[in-house]
């Protein structure tokens, strides 16, 4: 029985003195297996390692750590070993960062979510009595590992972004792109602005609307229009938190920024006027759309409406339409609205002809009806050209051609509504 215990602690005793032979040179063997490129077995070294007290804090295992998983993402061969080892590295790559300071108070950082403490970080790194256990590690990292490392968070953001649509997790790499990058004094505008895209799609709007008044600010994009959306999205984000004031408040801005090149603005808010009957405020700011761009058919038909709908000023309306149409032939809704326009003043007449006890006047009234039916006639049969299954535009010929007495196409059309209904 003796000989039995005396057995089992000479096996303990062995397998402690082997267990700690290993803490003391996994660090070691994990570099040499990611120098020779067998990142599986320094995956399960470092793994190992980290599980190890005496290891825990020692840079050098954080750093190779780093190394082994960002050569994993970026190796095809191993990179089915672990989808988020690009996060991992960038763990990694903090600790090591963290615990190659000797002075144990810069070691417990937080120097990814604290201003204060990131602050502190570069401070300890520009003062020459600060000490390291390795400071080439630091220097690695900061310039060589980590400009990889924002490459790498890009491409996984935009993946997240347009194919997966998981807008939390592109926010996620965007925001680590930015945090490395920041790390070599870099900052890098146009992932600002995919953070902002991706906080507003996720709708993290506080998030959103520190990035775009940071795009605003530093002036992001190509030219003036770009420049100016990042107000437009400053904005947008505005009206979502329910800030009415500070939504026009924006919108005014970048209209008085890029004169030139707001588009976007001004129909933003010439069309927030119109849904709060603003219709005065709505017209000063078509005026400038059509400064600008005087071309545009969209703001011809958008001051088309606003005659037509609000002031019922119908001459005005057409007039605009018929603008719309002479700079876009094909443009739908300014074909229907004009053709619509007439038919409804037709209808009108028509209504007035009913009352009407004297036969003459009758006449003359019927007459004036089907002159305006006739007007409304082309560019209704334009907008079916345009959107042959628009049930309005269907049901508008139909009537245009039975009060015309065009009863062939009268029977013709009331089949293809049939067929239009039933399609749906």
């Amino acid at each position: 029985m003796k000989k039995l215990i005396v057995f089992v602690v000479l096996m303990m005793s062995g397998t402690g003195y082997m267990m700690s032979q290993s803490c003391n040179s996994c660090r070691v063997s994990s570099y040499n297996y990611y120098k020779y490129e067998e990142l599986d077995k320094a995956k399960e070294m470092s793994d190992f390692c980290i599980t190890c007290d005496k290891n825990m804090r020692d840079p050098r295992v954080w750093y190779y750590r780093g190394l082994i998983y960002q050569g994993i993402h970026i190796n095809k061969n191993f990179k089915s070993l672990d989808s988020d080892a690009a996060d991992k590295s960038f763990e990694a790559y903090k600790k090591a960062l963290l615990y190659n300071f000797l002075d144990p108070s810069l070691q417990t950082l937080d120097i990814e979510n604290k201003e204060d403490d990131l602050m502190k970080f570069f401070q300890a790194l520009m003062n020459q009595k600060t000490k390291f256990t390795d400071e080439s590690i630091t220097m690695d990292i900061i310039q060589n590992q980590y400009p990889t490392l924002a490459n790498i968070f890009v491409n996984k953001g935009v993946d997240a972004y347009q194919n997966t649509k998981e807008y939390d997790k592109a926010l996620k790499y965007f925001k680590n792109s930015l945090f490395v990058s920041s790390m070599s004094g870099k900052i890098d505008t146009p992932v600002v602005y995919y953070a902002g895209l991706s906080a507003n799609k996720a709708k993290k709007y506080d998030e959103a609307k520190e990035y775009f008044t940071l795009c605003t600010k530093l002036g992001y994009g190509t030219n003036n229009k770009e420049k100016a959306n990042n107000y437009f999205f400053l904005a947008d984000i505005y009206r979502s938190k329910g800030d009415t004031a500070k939504y026009i408040e924006t919108l005014k801005k970048g209209i008085e920024k890029y004169p030139k090149d707001n588009n976007a603005l001004v129909v933003e808010l010439i069309n927030y006027y119109l849904s709060i009957s603003k219709v005065d405020e709505a017209k000063n700011y078509l005026n400038i759309a059509i400064q600008n761009d005087s071309l545009n058919p969209t703001y011809q038909f958008a001051i088309g409406t606003i005659y037509d709908s609000k002031d019922k000023d119908f001459d005005k309306a057409a007039e605009y339409y018929k603008k719309a149409i002479s700079f876009k032939a094909d443009y739908f809704d300014a074909n229907y609205n004009l053709g619509a326009l007439y038919f409804n003043q037709a209808v009108d007449i028509y209504t007035k002809a009913n009352d009407e006890k004297d036969d003459k006047k009758y006449k003359a009234l019927k007459e004036q009806g089907d002159s305006k039916m006739k007007l409304a006639l082309p560019y209704l049969e334009k907008a079916f050209q345009l959107e042959p299954k628009d049930l309005s535009t269907l049901e508008s010929l139909k009537n245009v051609y039975y009060r015309l007495q065009m009863m062939d196409k009268y029977e013709d059309f009331k089949k293809k509504i049939d067929e239009v209904k039933k399609g749906k």
